[in-house]
């Protein structure tokens, strides 16, 4: 059903036109002003009405329920109680339609700022922490921030109106609600103190668990657990102080709900008899509105000054960039006519096609023969525009060395016939087998624009080819869901916090009855009236705090447990479930689960007070509510769920663009200096598709969401207007009547926020189960000890593989062709990468001590291209008692053909000295004891 998206016109995103974007320095209502003078102010109005509608029905609904001889209620005046229901409705669709046109505006903003060029300093970790948090706590903050103007606005004319219509009982009546002012001002500093220090450890985690997906694959085989553990004290403590703001924030309602007796209370200290005409000015209920807004103000104050604190990590990103340059100008002095290739020109995630420079679309034929000469194709696919259309994901993390190497070479190639230079090859080929090495080296040389340095020739042509069976692989696969964990059920959740929904009837029951201690016949005094109250607060926060603590311990321990065997894969999916997913379920699965709970106590008890006001008819009337409201829920949760799990796929669009931007503008070095058009024209596009896709998809989300609660808040209302309506012609009696649609009233405040919750737990639990299936337990390759052999178990990872058995204390090389999966196997006996086995079960003690060393490992800890001095030292250290399987995977590729000789000569000293097991990986040799990878594969 797409009746929710019939509110709002069409989601388009425009592209922005202007190519310098502004600073972020001036707050959020310098910046909103600038964008849009006239929306903000149509914002404020808008919320302005959203205060001032609710407060007009509840004074006309009490007028009417509390007139004797309720038979001669008007038709005209449940007329009027409607029509403020449908204003209220439309109020916050106009609202979400201010909402999507300043998304739009803000969104436009960050695209400007996204196609800057980065400079040096700013680390990929900052600007992944600045889209992952900044820009959606900004979108987020748009609403609450203008009630900072809105609300201030409402209780002024609130307390002004009461003393029209009232006099002086109304006036004193309404005023005293100002005492919960200071308390609002409390809450306010306090949480907004508390949100800061929740929002820096937010960041702080985020980019501790950033740095650890790329580097704890390797590092975690050292058992240094340094990391782990410091992420392990930074969560602990974004915990506590979650819980604290749980306290600050979760007072909130329960002081509006038993807040409403401070009227009668002071007025009762003060000795008037204006407690007696609560009812008949209605006093007692307009509290509940007014209390709403004066306790909405800390959370405007928190989210507006969080907006600022985003908004000042943007403007820094901003001040560390600067606009593209264009084609420089043509310079007395010419550059050279040569670029020289490297290796480590910056990839950023994109299509394979879309990573070569001069328009290689149009020249097809030759980039198609390219892919297969460099055997490209049938590596990743056996059909050229498969190959092409590929998606390769940030630095190639996606790709082989061996493939990432020829997806350079073929860079290379289009960026000299692009603008016409030689391209001046100085590399050997070392991440290629022979055979692949010599004839990519042949193609290139037929190109009248690439030449081979003398070095890197004869290196290239001093190799023994070794005929070799070339098979297909395909590129990694993006992970599917485990269907063990596909959808957190709310059962289950409750089932782990029973005890804290049990202990919420408590203040549930204290609050449905808080109404009867009003009554003249009641006879309590106003002291034990606020006793009460007090006692309600207390133990409604209790009970909050129970069960989000309880909740947020059990998705800590599930989050660390995945950090602690984490494996290599696919770097967005991870950095969502880091970033987004621990804090969603922290926030939003944590509020949704107390809000549940809440009002499930609170129906319970209405129930029975509906029973006590109008018997049957009272079941009948909850009947008819609970029906409409189940009839909404089938109508909206598909829809809630589908647009959840689509701005999740925005989020990632909106990551890779940030990806995008902080390669390209690494893209300075020698070659693509003079392609900087091509260059800001590829990251322009790169940007505004994922910025598009990001804003369709979040406001889909945003449009049902909000759509679907003001529908709920609408039935809510009208039922409302049927029980008095229906009310006039039947009650029990006044004072029952009264305190039933008391706690109607009571129910009406909370059952939107609550009904979105329901639905907002359905359509959000996809992150707790990509938190489930990030911290399940991962399959490890079965190495075992027996005798003097070391048996390595079959497994499966992009193709399966046999069962290999290692003669202990020997040195071993893995060979293959260029892109066989050399590294893959090594990776996946390691544990670095995710397999699939048939025995799951727990390593035996005596399976061997397993290290995975390649380049990017050396970098790790600190070794020296070549690995020759670190390497040494690091083996002597280890024990020898032969129970290590020591993988090398290319680790000298930098070194000469002498000094890769010499290497060998001390790997042999050592496996015979130690008596551990060595399998290398290095196209340029072949040893004795030799692992043909082609006879693992099946």
């Amino acid at each position: 059903m797409k009746w929710m998206y019939c509110f709002t016109p069409a989601l388009h995103y425009r592209t922005a036109v202007r190519p310098e974007g502004r600073a972020f320095a001036d707050g959020f209502f310098g910046l909103a002003f600038s964008l849009s003078p006239w929306a903000i102010g149509a914002y404020v109005l808008v919320s302005l009405l959203q205060y001032c509608v609710p407060l007009l029905f509840i004074y006309r609904l009490s007028t009417l329920v509390a007139s004797e001889g309720g038979a001669q209620v008007a038709l005209a005046d449940t007329l009027l109680l409607g029509l403020l229901a449908i204003g209220g409705f439309l109020l916050v669709v106009s609202e979400l339609n201010l909402e999507r046109y300043l998304s739009l505006r803000l969104c436009r903003e960050f695209e400007r700022l996204l196609a800057r060029k980065m400079q040096q300093r700013v680390e990929v970790a900052v600007l992944e922490r600045v889209v992952s948090r900044d820009f959606s706590v900004i979108l987020d903050g748009i609403g609450a921030s203008v009630n900072l103007l809105a609300i201030p606005l409402f209780l002024v004319l609130s307390i002004l109106l009461a003393l029209l219509v009232f006099g002086s009982a109304g006036f004193w009546a309404v005023a005293v609600i100002g005492v919960f002012l200071p308390l609002s001002y409390l809450l306010s500093s306090l949480a907004d103190r508390n949100y800061q220090r929740i929002m820096d450890r937010t960041a702080q985690r985020i980019e501790q668990c950033s740095i650890w997906l790329r580097e704890g694959p390797w590092l975690k085989q050292f058992a240094d657990r340094s990391a782990v553990q410091g992420i392990e004290r930074t969560l602990a403590g974004e915990r506590s102080l979650r819980n604290l703001d749980t306290l600050l924030r979760g007072a909130d309602s329960y002081i509006v709900g038993f807040g409403r007796l401070v009227p009668f209370v002071l007025l009762g200290l003060l000795g008037t008899s204006e407690a007696a005409l609560a009812w008949d000015g209605a006093i007692f209920w307009l509290s509940i509105p007014l209390l709403s807004a004066v306790l909405a103000l800390p959370r405007s104050y928190v989210s507006y000054k969080a907006v600022g604190r985003s908004l000042a990590a943007l403007n820094g990103l901003y001040q560390n960039s600067s606009q593209h340059p264009g084609l420089p100008s043509v310079a007395v002095e010419q550059p050279p006519a040569v670029i020289d290739f490297d290796v480590d020109w910056p990839i950023w995630p994109a299509a394979l096609v879309e990573l070569i420079p001069g328009g290689p679309q149009n020249q097809s034929e030759e980039l198609g023969a390219l892919l297969r000469v460099f055997r490209l194709v049938p590596e990743l696919g056996q059909d050229p525009q498969r190959v092409l259309w590929l998606p390769i994901e940030l630095d190639g993390k996606n790709l082989s060395a061996g493939q990432r190497l020829r997806l350079q070479l073929l860079r290379g190639v289009f960026l000299a016939q692009a603008q016409d230079k030689i391209l001046n090859i100085d590399h050997d080929f070392s991440a290629l087998d022979a055979a692949a090495a010599q004839a990519v080296k042949q193609a290139l040389s037929e190109l009248s624009w690439v030449s081979f340095s003398p070095a890197a020739a004869q290196a290239i042509d001093g190799r023994e080819a070794v005929p070799t069976m070339i098979g297909e692989r395909s590129a990694p696969a993006s992970s599917t869901s485990d269907p063990a964990h596909a959808r957190l059920r709310l059962g289950e959740l409750f089932r782990s916090c029973g005890w804290g929904v049990l202990m919420l009837l408590v203040p549930a029951s204290m609050m449905s009855y808080a109404a009867n201690l009003t009554l003249p016949q009641a006879g309590f005094s106003p002291l034990q009236v606020l006793l009460y109250a007090v006692a309600g607060v207390a133990a409604g926060i209790a009970a909050g705090l129970f069960i989000e603590n309880l909740l947020r311990r059990r998705f800590s321990l599930l989050f660390l447990a995945g950090l602690r065997d984490v494996r290599a894969g696919s770097l967005v999916d991870a950095l969502q479930v880091v970033s987004r997913d621990i804090t969603t379920t922290f926030e939003r699965i944590a509020w949704y689960s107390h809000d549940i709970a809440w009002i499930l106590a609170l129906l319970l008890c209405n129930v029975v007070a509906l029973w006590m006001g109008f018997g049957l008819f009272g079941m009948a009337v909850a009947s008819l509510f609970g029906g409409l409201l189940a009839v909404l829920y089938r109508l909206s949760i598909n829809e809630l769920y589908r647009t959840r799990v689509e701005s999740v796929e925005g989020f990632d669009s909106l990551l890779r663009s940030a990806h995008v931007a902080f390669s390209i503008s690494r893209a300075g070095g020698t070659g693509f200096e003079r392609l900087g058009d091509w260059l800001a024209l590829t990251q322009r596009g790169a940007i505004a598709d994922g910025l598009k896709h990001f804003y369709t998809t979040r406001m889909r989300s945003v449009i049902t969401r909000t759509v679907t609660a003001a529908s709920c808040t609408l039935l809510s209302d009208l039922v409302i207007v049927l029980v008095v309506l229906l009310g006039s012609l039947y009650r029990t009696s006044d004072s029952a009547f009264v305190l039933a649609v008391t706690a109607l009233l009571l129910v009406r405040s909370d059952l939107a926020n609550v009904f979105l919750a329901i639905t907002g737990f359905k359509s959000q639990s996809v992150s707790v189960a990509r938190l489930q299936r990030f911290a399940r337990r991962k399959n490890s390759v079965a190495v075992a000890l027996a005798g003097q052999s070391l048996e390595i178990a079959p497994f499966v990872a992009q193709r399966a593989y046999r069962g290999l058995s290692l003669e202990r204390g020997r040195l071993y090389s893995l060979s293959g062709h260029s892109g066989s999966g050399k590294s893959e196997y090594l990776k996946g006996v390691a544990g670095i990468t995710e397999v699939t086995t048939e025995n799951t079960g727990a390593r035996q003690a005596s399976a061997p001590i397993r290290y995975y060393l390649d380049r990017n490992t050396l970098a790790l800890l600190g070794g020296e291209p070549g690995g020759s001095g670190w390497l040494e030292t690091w083996l002597d250290d280890l024990p020898g008692d032969n129970h290590h399987l020591l993988l090398l995977d290319e680790l000298f590729g930098t070194l000469g053909a002498e000094q890769l000789a010499e290497r060998l000569q001390a790997l042999h000293r050592y496996v015979e000295r130690s008596g551990n097991t060595l399998v290398l990986v290095d196209h340029r040799c072949r040893l004795e004891h030799d692992i043909e990878l082609g006879a693992l594969a099946r």
